[in-house]
């Protein structure tokens, strides 16, 4: 170890109790970001069902609105 940080009174234990929490935490971090990831990833498949679905009516209604257009341009008797 460096004898210089040992003369700070800085011991090599300290050192390694400090390393596991910083990985405890680092850890504990990247599970976070992981649900997140999750979560986000399933909010992004949702979104794009609503958006396909809302797709699907919009050419529904429009088609409609063409057949009522071309109804009402028919033939008058």
């Amino acid at each position: 170890m460096n004898e210089e940080i040992v003369n700070k009174g800085v011991t090599e234990d300290y050192i390694w109790h400090e390393a596991k929490s910083i990985r405890t935490k680092l850890k504990s971090v990247q599970s976070e970001l992981e649900e997140f990831v999750s979560t986000m990833s399933q909010r992004d498949k949702d979104n794009r069902a609503v958006i396909a679905k809302l797709y699907a009516e919009n050419f529904q209604m429009n088609q409609e609105i063409k057949d009522l257009k071309e109804k009402s341009n028919g033939p008058t008797t």
